[in-house]
């Protein structure tokens, strides 16, 4: 998930900077296995299952009725991807003492942006699963950036995650964020105002009917065979971008890493994490993450909009190729990169050509673009598939053993 790690002052919230300091701070950190709060969900659930995939809008039953994933050839529902960052019990013991020290207030009061991800996928989640996982942070480097005007480092985490019972590989999470300070958003603002669209009844009516055209593959295979370079593997639209969107997308995938939750919990979380706060128009603390709903506080940090989530991002991209691979198929792996901001009213329309087809090793490669109403790509991607083939389905996870994936040469 996104963060946007605050300060605990008004007064110093827009005033905090990137220093060589703080950078080196950051550094001491690469590395060490950092702890993780408790998992939104401890343990796979059809219910869970149901409400991650609904968060993002995919209605597929293969991911959220029982029923349906007893009759496929995995024999039970399965997680979508990306459900497994929903569960996930750290093994990380607590950070050396002298590492806390040494690292003390690395990068505090800056912005920090989901910039990309690359995801590896390699064994099901199924109902009664649990998981571990592990994080560290593997890179901080210093960029240059065409958004902001402001010094950039970006900060590179890796985040593996195993079943419980048996140590088995699920997922592997690479992915990056941008740390920027908040006087520089505000001044890329005053340069770059976007301002807020307006759709006629007319817009309005064609974008459902566009949404509601969308065909899903379900339980016809889709032959690798008959899969060729040049082909299109459709669109799914999303948007535009509501508040309630943002609500349904917590409600699916949690509250993020800090683990908020209302009135006392939210006290106790200040508590604990108090630079995950600063004070609301009415004097309350609140959330520094509620830039992706509240106007005002977007505004004051130098966005024109609230606006979305990264990984929101990622499940669209996720969605659209699990809608046209189907349900004998496996996404291997997928990468994304989140090219710029997707604010509240904006229309993404993420779609995908197949760039190549390899037979030897059962898999098509897909490029993803997601594309809103100005023309401006705000995400693009890459996915590797491993298709069925006429002559059986070695290339496939097997539903009995559970399968584990190798990746082809091609991919690493």
């Amino acid at each position: 998930m996104h963060y946007d790690l605050g300060m605990a002052d008004d007064d110093r919230d827009m005033s905090a900077r990137i220093t060589d300091e703080g950078i080196e701070k950051m550094r001491v950190r690469i590395g060490v296995p950092m702890e993780m709060p408790p998992p939104f969900n401890l343990e796979a659930h059809p219910d869970t299952m149901r409400h991650f995939c609904y968060g993002y809008g995919d209605d597929n039953p293969l991911y959220a009725d029982p029923d349906y994933g007893r009759t496929s050839r995995w024999g039970s529902a399965i997680g979508a991807p990306f459900y497994v960052g929903t569960l996930g019990r750290s093994t990380a013991p607590p950070m050396p003492a002298d590492i806390r020290q040494r690292s003390r207030g690395a990068l505090a009061g800056v912005g920090m942006f989901y910039a990309g991800s690359d995801w590896r996928f390699t064994s099901p989640i199924r109902p009664g699963d649990r998981v571990h996982v592990g994080q560290t942070l593997t890179d901080v480097s210093e960029q240059a950036s065409k958004t902001f005007q402001s010094r950039t480092v970006r900060t590179d985490r890796k985040v593996e995650y195993t079943r419980e019972s048996d140590g088995t590989p699920i997922a592997e999470h690479r992915y990056w964020f941008f740390h920027v300070e908040r006087s520089a958003g505000v001044k890329t603002r005053e340069k770059r105002r976007v301002d807020p669209p307006s759709y006629t009844d007319e817009e309005i009516e064609e974008i459902e009917q566009s949404i509601l055209a969308e065909q899903r593959r379900g339980s016809e295979p889709r032959w690798l065979e008959d899969v060729r370079v040049g082909d299109s593997i459709g669109t799914v639209t999303k948007g535009p971008l509501r508040v309630s969107d943002i609500l349904a997308w917590h409600i699916g995938n949690g509250p993020g890493e800090n683990q908020w939750g209302a009135m006392r919990i939210m006290s106790q979380t200040r508590k604990r994490v108090p630079g995950f706060f600063t004070k609301n128009d009415y004097g309350v603390w609140d959330l520094v993450q509620r830039l992706h709903w509240d106007p005002q506080w977007a505004n004051r940090i130098g966005l024109d909009r609230p606006y979305d989530y990264g990984p929101m991002r990622n499940t669209w991209m996720g969605h659209l190729v699990t809608d046209w691979m189907g349900d004998d198929a496996w996404l291997l792996r997928l990468t994304t990169r989140i090219n710029a901001f997707n604010y509240q009213g904006d229309l993404t329309r993420v779609s995908g050509t197949v760039t190549a087809v390899d037979l030897d090793d059962g898999l098509a490669t897909v490029e993803i673009t997601g594309v809103n109403q100005r023309g401006e790509t705000t995400c693009s991607g890459e996915a590797w598939v491993a298709l069925p083939r006429r002559q059986g389905h070695a290339s496939v996870p097997d539903a009995a053993s559970g399968w584990v994936a190798s990746l082809p040469a091609s991919m690493t």
